[in-house]
């Protein structure tokens, strides 16, 4: 019969194909207290967990991205060709939107650079892989090694981001792993509750015969009442007997209490204010406007995302490059408070018409519209 590895080997192959131990160790998730087993899959099919990498990689992934010089204020007027599309079938957004979402759940992010360009030989496309078919390894000198699906990458052609770092770690740690235990318990929570409704904890009524009709007696009522019940919307009609419906309020069961509370500690976890992924509003501290929640968010949640995602794409970029994201759309005001800040920037000296009009996405007036207020 072979051992139990043998064995174990045995049911996750399909003909005998060959598995890596990446692809064999991906496919078993970790048990919780709740008894329900998390991984990567599992999270996202809660909703809370869902809902904040949904935010947060919609967030970056649509924010415009710009190179420069170091030194240069102006951005540069073309984005060069690995960042207009980085990879063979994908635009920049859906490109960094598969990014911020691996760094979310795993922790890392990996690309591997199968294409070259210029004297430099610079990357001009990086094709990101599944965390599940990389596997890392450091041998004991501390040289660090990347095997896709089995297969040996040099170094230089792979691409690895990481988040949630640690010191001395050569992989970033994994939220969905970290956080198991509470991801585990909203989903215990959601199964048990699709239970309760759908096979009933309670009884759905209580059955009072005028007199003690036995044992047999009460298994018959109990079974004519059933019969007559089943896919029927008549009323039922009982001989001696009076029914009375039994019924739970939802906060009494508590699922209401513990969905929120899950949802809370989900949002806790990534750093996203619960009310924008239908958690526990803030009360009174409640943001006073939805500027300043957007500028909340971009502060101390999204700002860190941005820094780390610079510092990756800009070692794809030469070296007198940098690449940027422009997080101004996300923080604007209303129209009349712009335009009253704009006036006072052109009044003060320190902004021109057309700057203003740039920051408005609206194109440079010639100089003899100008006049006297360039």
């Amino acid at each position: 019969m072979g051992s139990w590895f043998d064995r174990w080997v045995w049911r996750r192959t399909e003909n005998r194909q060959q598995l890596t131990l990446e692809q064999l160790l991906a496919e078993e998730t970790t048990p919780t207290h709740a008894g329900v087993p998390v991984g990567t899959d599992q999270a996202l099919r809660l909703s809370a967990v869902f809902a904040c990498v949904r935010l947060l990689s919609d967030a970056v992934s649509t924010l415009p991205l710009d190179v420069y010089r170091r030194g240069d204020r102006d951005a540069l007027p073309e984005m060069p060709p690995l960042l207009r599309q980085p990879a063979a079938g994908q635009q920049l957004h859906e490109w960094l939107y598969s990014v911020v979402t691996s760094l979310l759940l795993r922790g890392n992010c990996y690309g591997r650079i199968v294409a070259r360009s210029g004297a430099t030989l610079l990357p001009g496309q990086v094709e990101l892989c599944h965390p599940d078919r990389m596997g890392v390894t450091v041998n004991p000198d501390g040289v660090v090694s990347y095997r896709l699906n089995g297969e040996e990458l040099d170094p230089r052609d792979v691409w690895h981001v990481r988040a949630y770092t640690f010191p001395g770690a050569v992989l970033g740690l994994s939220p969905v792993e970290y956080a198991r235990q509470t991801i585990g318990l909203g989903l215990a929570a959601e199964k048990f509750a699709g239970q309760w409704f759908a096979d009933g904890s309670v009884p759905a009524g209580v059955i009072y015969p005028e007199r003690d009709p036995g044992r047999e007696g009460a298994a018959k009522l109990q079974a004519e009442w059933q019969a007559a019940r089943r896919d029927n919307r008549k009323p039922g009609v009982l001989y001696g007997a009076r029914f009375e419906p039994l019924s739970v309020k939802p906060e009494e069961s508590q699922f209401l209490q513990t969905t929120e509370a899950n949802v809370n500690s989900i949002a806790r976890i990534y750093g996203v204010p619960p009310e924008m992924i239908a958690g526990t509003t803030a009360g009174p501290l409640a943001y006073t406007s939805p500027e300043l929640r957007s500028l909340d968010l971009l502060t101390y949640t999204i700002r860190p995302w941005l820094v780390r995602l610079e510092h990756a794409l800009s070692a794809l970029l030469p070296r007198n490059q940098v690449a940027r994201f422009n997080a101004g759309g996300m923080v604007r005001v209303d129209l009349k408070s712009r335009y009253e800040a704009h006036e006072i920037g052109i009044r003060a000296g320190f902004l021109t018409v057309n700057e203003a009009r740039e920051l408005e996405d609206r194109p440079p007036l010639p100089p003899d519209q100008l006049g006297g207020i360039a």
